[in-house]
């Protein structure tokens, strides 16, 4: 064995503490890799498979001539099966006798459909012999306990029409209960899907023929399905459809695209936190070790060791502490992403989880470790093969060439002068090595962004929710009605008891177009005056509603390339087109609709009369209570509690405190290990000073003291920085996830900036005692001795 892998394995035993924190970090960020790109990859190939299996849609056309529109389709190449069935949203009655506003979908009995087929979880599929039954979608079977043999009643305009439930299901259409894209977060309770034989459906949806076309393409067609799905769109649009969509833009997909998103941006931000700080520890650790080197570096050049040979010999240091960690990292990311796949899996139903174990991510993680480890140790390994010899084979040479900025302070300052000693220790010991004391503040500023992003996305969350739910909506209730909302019946819902207001409302399903491009959404037709609901502007403002146009999303701005003034068109039910002008923006957390007065959506569809209430309660009032009384009233078919979802999101909430508690973890391990490697390597340094202080009668507690001092004044000076960095991380991570389905406003509570501040300075208090317990075991004799020479 040569000699200088004898001295590596002896480099590598003597104080490994501090490298095995950088082996921790490693570790610890390539199974994040790990685990959260796998994730993302398994579960991206468990919706292929899913959508491959049950033949999901490529696009779905709503209303115009269907049949003329599935002609057309069926005829281009690239498709591979068209399909026509009904679609209707009507009101609901559950077994306990609660009601929603759900959704039915005409199937063929006897048969699965061509495309938008389900998987049976319980009980068999639809049977022509069985005319009233259906099929429930999973998510409200599992909200109202719904199994074979339950029954459900359905509105079908005229009057109550009960069904047999068959069957439970899984659609690759709702794998996420989204009703539309303006509400991809439903309530439990207030959506739900059952799938009803074709002619059923059209009964129940008051239509003669089907409504809606779906298209499914081939594999070639989909290579290009931009392109088909532009050509489509313009025929369906020639025969008066009132909405096309695309695949990727289908609600209950867009919403679980942009979800496991998030994984990918996990696997990416969150290594490259833990990278960094392994970097930094390893990095300290060598830089001191060099140092303590010197005179047996000058030996190795002076008998002949080639500078390379040098260079290698440390380098080999970062690498084995690299390839440490990214070994035991990719193990435990392969077993992280599968348990991460497999819950999210359950979760929402997939109906196809695939878990599968990449060579190219077990590599990739090998790849990241390694780099982090050479590059950290890159810089201390030249410059060890930069010693001259002979000056090395002196000893160490003071790096410190006197002055600096403390020093002309005193100078200056006559006061400064008049400082005690014990302060002046405190405050040129960050500036001796000021490198290191750089790179112990990088340290505290990656733990602060780790903890920051966390703790500031629950922040943000809660205020996106105390936005939507008391600023924007202010109704506590909304009234499906089964006849027209006029005068007499808003008014008689506003006399009943604990109900303080009560206002007329109406949905229009719109399709808004604008230089080629189109965004289906509905137009939310209020009194002008509304108190029901605040019109929030992106400039932080309020307006009101206006007498003529509408405001808008602000997400279409992009989307559709407008501005405030321009003209659009709306396409209506039916084929029918209005044109109209966008009046201004709104800024909302959930959704991108389109608002404008009553008389205003009646102009552009007569037939758009108010069906709903909404209804805001008075202050104290039994909200169960109220619910029976307005649900029991004539002519009410369905209630939906609007705070529902906010309880919900409320719900959530703890369990996002799981997540943060988590983060928190890493980030104070993250923070420990870092400033455990600095701090320790600081005190080794210095032991011969702080030994010579010892012995000349400063007692152990007063060192103690200052050296804490020292250390936490070099903290505090990162924690500026590093809560500046990590709110604009937090605000960039959640930029992340803005879409025209929710958009977050980055919002951090004063508080969080200084209980995670807090968090670094105990993190760092805990990291210096064992190197402060190491230096009071320390042989004091031999220490001062080593300095005298």
């Amino acid at each position: 064995m040569s000699v200088l892998n004898v001295k590596l394995r002896r480099d590598l035993r003597r104080r490994p503490a501090q490298l095995v924190s950088a082996v921790v970090l490693v570790m610890l960020g390539v199974a994040l890799f790990g685990a959260s790109y796998d994730a993302y990859r398994n579960l991206d190939s468990g919706y292929r498979a899913t959508f491959d299996r049950y033949r999901f849609a490529d696009l779905t056309v709503s209303g115009g001539d269907t049949a003329a529109i599935a002609k057309r389709a069926g005829g281009t190449p690239g498709v591979e099966a068209v399909a026509v069935r009904t679609v209707a949203d009507v009101p609901m009655r559950m077994p306990d006798g609660s009601t929603l506003v759900g959704r039915v979908v005409g199937l063929p009995a006897g048969s699965q459909p061509e495309i938008n087929r389900v998987k049976v979880l319980t009980g068999r599929y639809l049977d022509p012999a069985a005319p009233a039954s259906v099929l429930a979608d999973r998510h409200v079977a599992d909200e109202a306990d719904l199994k074979p043999g339950s029954a459900v009643s359905v509105w079908d305009g005229r009057a109550w029409r009960n069904l047999d439930v068959r069957g439970t299901v899984s659609s690759p259409e709702y794998l996420w209960p989204a009703a539309s894209r303006q509400d991809a977060l439903p309530a439990p309770g207030t959506f739900g899907v059952l799938f009803v034989p074709e002619p059923l459906a059209r009964r129940i949806g008051g239509v003669r023929a089907p409504n809606e076309v779906t298209v499914y393409y081939t594999g070639a067609g989909r290579d290009r399905a931009a392109e088909l799905d532009a050509g489509l769109t313009g025929v369906a649009r020639a025969h008066g459809a009132g909405g096309v969509v695309t695949r990727a833009d289908q609600p209950s997909n867009a919403a679980l695209a942009q979800d496991i998103q998030g994984f990918s941006q996990l696997a990416v931000m969150f290594p490259l936190l833990f990278l960094a700080a392994a970097g930094v520890a390893v990095y300290v650790v060598l830089t001191r070790r060099v140092a303590r080197d010197r005179a047996v570096i000058g030996t190795l050049r002076a008998s002949g060791f080639r500078r390379r040979t040098v260079v290698a010999h440390y380098l080999m240091t970062g690498v084995a502490t690299g390839l440490a960690g990214s070994v035991l990292g990719v193990a435990a990311g392969l077993l992280l992403a599968g348990t991460v796949t497999r819950m999210y899996g359950d979760a929402i139903g997939l109906p196809e989880t695939t878990v599968s174990v990449r060579a190219t991510t077990g590599l990739a993680g090998l790849a990241f470790g390694l780099v982090a480890g050479a590059l950290a140790a890159l810089a201390p390994a030249v410059s060890a093969a930069r010693v001259p010899p002979a000056e090395a084979m002196r000893g160490i040479v003071p790096t410190a060439r006197g002055g600096g900025i403390l020093a002309r302070v005193e100078r200056s300052v006559p006061a400064a002068g008049r400082l005690p000693a014990g302060v002046w220790l405190v405050l040129r010991g960050p500036t001796r090595q000021f490198r290191r004391t750089l790179y112990t503040m990088c340290g505290v500023i990656l733990a602060l962004v780790l903890i920051l992003v966390s703790w500031g996305m629950l922040d943000s969350s809660k205020a996106t929710v105390s936005r939507q739910f008391d600023q924007v909506q202010r109704q506590d209730a909304e009234l499906a009605l089964a006849g027209p909302a006029d005068g007499a019946a808003v008014a008689g819902v506003a006399a009943a008891d604990g109900v303080r207001a009560a206002e007329p409302s109406t949905h229009l399903p719109v399709t808004i177009t604008a230089g080629g491009k189109g965004y289906s959404t509905s137009v939310v037709g209020l009194p002008a005056g509304t108190t029901m609901h605040r019109f929030l502007t992106p400039g932080g403002g309020e307006r009101a509603l206006p007498a003529s146009g509408a405001l808008v999303g602000a997400a279409l701005r992009d989307e559709l390339g407008v501005g405030a003034g321009d003209r659009v068109t709306l396409r209506l039910p039916g084929g029918r087109t209005a044109t109209t002008t966008i009046a201004g923006f709104v800024d909302e957390p959930l959704g991108t609709h389109a608002y404008a007065t009553l008389g205003q959506v009646a102009a552009w569809d007569p037939a758009a009369r108010p069906g709903t209430v909404l209804v805001r309660f008075d202050p104290g009032a039994d909200r169960a209570a109220v619910e029976r009384a307005l649900s029991s009233r004539p002519g009410v078919v369905a209630y939906t509690d609007s705070r529902a979802l906010k309880d919900t999101m409320a719900d959530y909430m703890n369990l996002f405190y799981v997540f943060v508690a988590v983060m928190l973890a890493f980030g104070g391990l993250l923070a420990f290990t870092v400033l455990f490697a600095t701090l320790s390597v600081n005190l080794a340094e210095r032991g011969t000073e702080l030994a010579t202080l010892r012995a000349s009668g400063v007692a152990r507690r007063r060192l103690n003291r200052l050296v804490t001092a020292e250390n936490l004044l070099v903290v505090t000076a990162g924690a500026v920085p590093g809560l500046i960095a990590g709110r604009l991380a937090t605000g960039a991570f959640l930029g992340a996830f803005d879409s025209d389905l929710m958009s977050f406003h980055t919002e951090i509570r004063p508080a969080t900036f200084a209980w995670s501040a807090l968090a670094v300075l105990a993190v760092a208090w805990l990291a210096q005692r064992p190197g402060l317990r190491g230096l009071a075991r320390s042989d004091l004799a031999a220490l001062v001795r080593e300095r005298a020479g």
